[in-house]
């Protein structure tokens, strides 16, 4: 910024930045927005399947307690009425809910909605999780894998469930 002082007794002037200045402030401030756009895309996206995890793991150890509690089994459903495509019957991109059978009667208890662009796979395992009143799964071993719906297996994260219902995660594969 330049100042001009003028003869005594004239008024002061201050000149502003110049055009020249302020575009070559546009370009720098540009220039770092584009640099840090793809590392601000890779943090959402790992929140996005943090997220996912934290829900689904919260969501199972829920349904155990609540199969302990009510002395009846308790299902986590995939849910199928959203506007994602399903592909196969292990997708749960929709999101699942929880359902307690205690009386007799299919009672949704919790909903759960993942994040836009986040995949989730019931591999092998088709549209239900049960828990019974045991608070066991009532099948040997289930597997979610949690993707991103674009991205390779660099991003995946697999929820490995295995006949007592203790969960461990695994990062970067899809096997447990």
């Amino acid at each position: 910024m330049t100042l001009f002082l003028l003869p005594i007794g004239a008024r002061r002037a201050v000149v502003g930045m110049t055009l020249v200045e302020t575009m070559v402030c546009l370009l720098i401030v540009g220039v770092l927005a584009s640099l840090a756009g793809p590392a601000f895309r890779d943090i959402l996206l790992r929140q996005r399947i943090a997220t996912v995890r934290s829900d689904l793991t919260t969501a199972m150890q829920w349904a155990r307690w609540e199969a302990l509690r009510r002395n009846a089994p308790v299902v986590l459903q995939r849910r199928s009425d959203c506007a994602a495509l399903l592909r196969t019957p292990n997708d749960w991109d929709c999101g699942w809910d929880v359902v307690s059978a205690a009386s007799g009667e299919a009672q949704t208890l919790q909903t759960f909605v993942p994040p836009s662009g986040v995949r989730l796979t019931h591999a092998g395992g088709g549209s239900i999780l049960e828990f019974g009143r045991n608070g066991m799964p009532t099948l040997v071993a289930h597997k979610f894998i949690i993707g991103h719906t674009a991205e390779a297996a660099s991003s995946t994260t697999v929820l490995c469930i295995n006949r007592t219902g203790r969960v461990r995660t695994a990062v970067g594969t899809t096997t447990c």
